[in-house]
């Protein structure tokens, strides 16, 4: 049982994870249209905001971190999850605090059994006992020599229930583009989760190349399979275009994007 001493800690930890505003919002009737786009938009778009300077460490995975991205893949390859949906679980839906204040791969094994319990595979009382019964094992703290098994064989996905989104028939969406073409990117709703760059949106940049046929990152994220998959493309921007900061004209930066966010620029 925890101590008093202990709860108070949990409290004023707590507080200071709050999320950070300048000013104090108290469930307001309403908020102005920038403020809203702000509030919808997604975690894990990053590209281009302020960050503070983080050592790099170039560093061995740990045991835990391999054996949650092998737990993470088995669950792909059983049919309980796909890729995008842990991204979206693991990078979006856990909201920013968990995004900015986890490990990387303790977001991934966090959504892994949040999406366990979602999908009712075991329910929340299952896991907290199971929990409770791990830590018992380390005393307490959940530290132990136990927490060192082998290395899990990989499996070959044979049982695989769900067809990967990624072997869609090829030739099934309508191809709009070719390489050299001018397009635009939409300036969409920032809607729950998205793939595509907040800074990206409403620049126009030139195919680079055309290249698999899948469902929109929208759609595979949420498990539909019964949507109709798009065509995806490379495209270029110039650098000067994406930061009118940016000191050199002709470097550019290629990205990703479905046929959904695109239209032929004017």
């Amino acid at each position: 049982m925890p101590s008093r001493a202990e709860i108070q800690q949990l409290y004023d930890n707590s507080a200071q994870q709050y999320p950070m505003t300048h000013q104090s919002p108290d469930w307001p009737y309403e908020v102005p249209h920038d403020k809203y786009v702000a509030y919808m938009h997604v975690p894990h778009d990053i590209g281009g905001t302020p960050a503070a300077p983080t050592p790099f460490e170039d560093k061995e995975e740990e045991i835990w971190e391999l054996n949650t991205y092998i737990t993470c893949e088995v669950l792909g390859w059983r049919g309980i999850w796909n890729s995008e949906e842990r991204r979206r679980r693991a990078d979006n839906d856990v909201g920013a605090t968990l995004y900015y204040g986890l490990p990387y791969y303790g977001r991934w094994i966090w959504s892994a059994a949040r999406m366990l319990v979602d999908k009712n595979y075991v329910s929340l009382t299952e896991l907290t006992e199971k929990i409770a019964e791990v830590k018992a094992r380390g005393g307490g703290n959940g530290q132990s020599a136990w927490w060192n098994p082998p290395k899990p064989a990989m499996a070959d996905g044979s049982a695989s229930t769900r067809a990967d989104a990624n072997t869609a028939p090829a030739n099934t969406a309508p191809v709009r583009f070719n390489e050299g073409d001018r397009v635009r990117v939409k300036d969409a709703p920032n809607l729950f989760y998205s793939r595509t760059q907040m800074y990206v949106r409403g620049l126009t940049g030139t195919i680079a190349r055309r290249i698999y046929q899948t469902l929109a990152p929208e759609d595979e994220a949420w498990n539909r399979d019964d949507a109709p998959p798009q065509q995806f493309y490379i495209i270029r921007f110039r650098q000067k275009d994406l930061w009118p900061e940016y000191p050199f004209d002709n470097d550019t930066l290629q990205t990703e994007l479905p046929d959904g966010w695109l239209e032929a620029a004017r």
